[in-house]
């Protein structure tokens, strides 16, 4: 018997945007989701829009919808308190949908149910302007409160419903107990949050916010700022000033002790970073605050959840002829690794001390990792220290062609050699020192594997330990070629240029 996904219980809140309320729920009846039921709430509208979107409801939700019209405008804060609490039981996730805008990712909520199939408490992706502007959401850290990470979380944002029984009323209304009438989405969002340390951040661009709408809050102030008006950022200051709901649902332990001891390794971690940093430009390294070893608790606690995750990392780690990783240096890895999709598909170009290892780590996640390997010898080592651990890998030996990018001439492994199946990866990790005759030959990654990446969210990280001028060779180059594509230098304690498209 194949198990139910996660139901979507569908928050719309709507007032005047009957231009706007047929395509937005058209959008949403292309979801891919089986498990979906609409909350739509006419906030006392003046033009059509409830009778616009009764109508669309009835063609693609004809019973999986709940239609509400209020005698008088109530505002999201209060619909949320009350209607969408009388809904609760119509779904195991509730997704924030405004009525003027637009869903253009059709599996979004599939991914969604899929995070919290997978133990995730809220989840929320990125969105996009009707004027062509990305938003700036981005992870959170799970291991700091969010209220002190600022906004990161808007369009499109979901929460478990179960996190709404836990939210008292007064944290919809202001300080006077009037209904929050701007801010709304923040009033929401950050209860929700305070509850759980267990959110994921789909870096995908899901959701058209439609800014052009006139009815906006910022579009009927002339002193707002951005797509803030006045009232939105008074408002925000008020839901901000709440004391946070207490934590329930840690990621480690139920009274968060295991939290803090990762939100000390993750100090720890950062601390040595930036003396790594400073190292490399010449400076006088940062003394630590204790010097790493095997008694410190922070070591224990990553050792002991990567092994938990990972399984084989330890048989890796202990029969490797290499030197072995630093657990600091894994830590890092590891988080770096689960920035991106649930259960990344990775292609990783050339060997290194860590491939086997970031192997593991990528089995961790979910995920499948395939190696790449201009090198006979090379390929089949890696190949060997994989099968020791009893972990079969896809290790292959593909020859080096010549290429030439932007004035560089190198050779690279020919990836058009690759299995026809062997596209679409999320993420393309390259071993600079590993990946063609030279470390410079980096610099033609970027030209090679483009074809191999997925049109959205990809990333590519050029590690290049000890040796910087690859990384900048890479950076320069791939820069005046490709500007539209954004670039993280001195990533993963300045080791590496990671490239991601927006």
């Amino acid at each position: 018997m194949i198990p139910t996904p996660p139901r979507a219980l569908v928050f719309m809140n709507a007032r005047n945007c009957a231009k706007y309320v047929g395509a937005a729920l058209e959008s949403l009846a292309w979801q891919t989701h089986p498990g979906i039921h609409v909350l739509f709430v006419d906030d006392c509208s003046s033009d059509e829009t409830g009778t616009v979107a009764q109508k669309v409801l009835s063609e693609f939700f004809d019973g999986r919808h709940t239609f509400v019209r209020n005698p008088e405008q109530w505002g999201k804060a209060r619909n949320t308190h009350v209607h969408l609490r009388a809904c609760r039981d119509k779904g195991d996730f509730v997704a924030v949908f405004d009525a003027d805008d637009q869903l253009i990712k059709a599996d979004i909520l599939a991914e969604m149910a899929a995070q919290y199939d997978a133990g995730f408490d809220v989840v929320w992706s990125n969105f996009e302007t009707d004027q062509g502007a990305v938003g700036r959401n981005a992870a959170l850290d799970p291991f700091v409160s969010p209220r002190k990470q600022g906004w990161k979380t808007s369009h499109f944002f979901s929460f478990r419903a179960e996190l709404l029984d836990g939210v008292p009323e007064s944290y919809f209304r202001d300080d006077t107990g009037a209904w929050l009438t701007a801010a709304c989405d923040l009033a929401i969002a950050f209860p929700m949050l305070d509850q759980t340390r267990r959110y994921r951040f789909l870096p995908v661009v899901a959701y058209r916010y439609t800014a052009t709408n006139p009815s906006s809050h910022h579009n009927q102030d002339p002193h707002a700022v951005g797509l803030s008006s006045r009232h939105q950022m008074r408002s925000a200051e008020v839901v901000l000033a709440k004391a946070p709901l207490p934590c329930r649902r840690w990621v480690f332990g139920p009274q968060g002790a295991g939290d803090q001891l990762i939100g000390q390794l993750q100090h720890k971690v950062l601390a040595g970073q930036q003396a790594l940093m400073q190292r490399l430009a010449g400076g006088e390294p940062a003394r630590s605050e204790s010097a790493p070893g095997a008694q410190d608790p922070w070591i224990h606690a990553a050792a002991n959840l990567l092994h938990q995750r990972c399984p084989g990392l330890l048989e890796l780690v202990m029969a490797s002829v290499h030197a072995r990783p630093d657990v600091e240096v894994l830590w890092a890895w590891w988080q770096w690794l689960q920035r991106g999709p649930a259960q990344p598909r990775v292609l990783s170009i050339g060997t290194s001390p860590l491939s086997a290892a970031l192997h593991a780590l990528t089995g961790g996640l979910g995920g499948k990792m395939t190696h790449v390997c201009g090198d006979q010898q090379r390929a089949m080592s890696l190949y060997a220290s994989l099968g020791s651990a009893s972990i079969d890998a896809e290790v292959l030996h593909v020859p080096l062609v010549a290429a030439d990018f932007e004035g560089h001439a190198g050779e690279f492994p020919n990836l058009a050699l690759l299995p026809d199946d062997a596209i679409d990866f999320d993420l393309v990790i390259v071993h600079a020192e590993g990946a063609g005759r030279v470390p410079a030959d980096a610099v033609l990654s970027l030209p090679m594997v483009l074809p191999r990446l997925r049109a959205e969210g990809f990333r590519l990280c050029v590690w290049s330990p000890g040796q910087p001028q690859p990384l900048q060779q890479a950076v320069h180059a791939w820069r005046a070629a490709a500007p539209e594509l954004g670039y993280a230098e001195g990533a993963l304690a300045g080791q590496a240029l990671v490239v991601h498209s927006h």
